[in-house]
Order: C-alpha cells, then structure tokens, then sequence
C-alpha cells in the first residue's frame, strides 16, 4: 500500500517543497555562491575566458591574443572574475597568469563551453 492509498487520517503529514523552499534550500546550501557564479558567467566576453582557461592557466597576453580582446577591456572583465573569486591571477615575473579558482566552477564552465 502506498502512501496515496491510505485514508487521510492515517496518511502522514507531508510537507512536499514549494519552489520557494527550493530556493530556500539552493541559497543555504551554496551560501549565495551559485548565483553569483551565474551571474558572473552570463556575459560573453567572461564566458569566452572562462572556456579557454577549462585547459589550464593562461597568461594574459594569451588571453587577449585568444579571445580578441583588446588588453584593458580583457583586465575589466578578469578583474571582475578576480572580485567574484572565480579566478586566480599568478605573477610570474613580468607576466600574470590566470586559472579558475575551483572545480565548482570548473564543472559549469565545462558544461556550457562546447567541446573542440
């Protein structure tokens, strides 16, 4: 017998999750951390940095080359990356180098980035 099946007051006091209680859940869960990850991935020019540093760390000078930035605009949006703690930036020298900070957001780039 399941639970449709027995008589309401034998039936247990279900609470089933309203999408609100979900939204509760995700937000206590993740700290804020997911929407914020969205967030900040819901632009192209971040977006397109983020697929190509999914293969490792890349110098900026690479990344301007690769993406087609120009190198202030590039800075903007990885600097925005750095305040979001989404990237690490790595002095080498003369050069900066870039990686994504964690497998989270790792995994999500991975799944929005196409394969080659």
């Amino acid at each position: 017998m399941n639970i449709a099946e027995l008589p309401p007051q034998t039936a247990p006091n279900l609470i089933l999750p309203t999408p609100m209680h979900r939204l509760a859940r995700l937000e206590r869960m993740a700290g804020g951390d997911v929407v914020r990850i969205l967030k900040a991935l819901a632009h192209r020019e971040r977006l397109a940095i983020l697929c190509l540093l999914m293969d490792g760390e890349r110098c900026v000078r690479e990344l301007e080359h690769e993406v087609g930035m120009r190198q202030a605009a590039l800075s903007q949006q990885l600097a925005k990356l750095r305040a979001e703690n989404i990237v690490e930036a790595t002095r080498r020298g003369r050069f900066v180098h870039y990686h994504i900070k964690s497998q989270q957001v790792l995994n999500v780039v991975r799944a929005l980035c196409p394969a080659e």
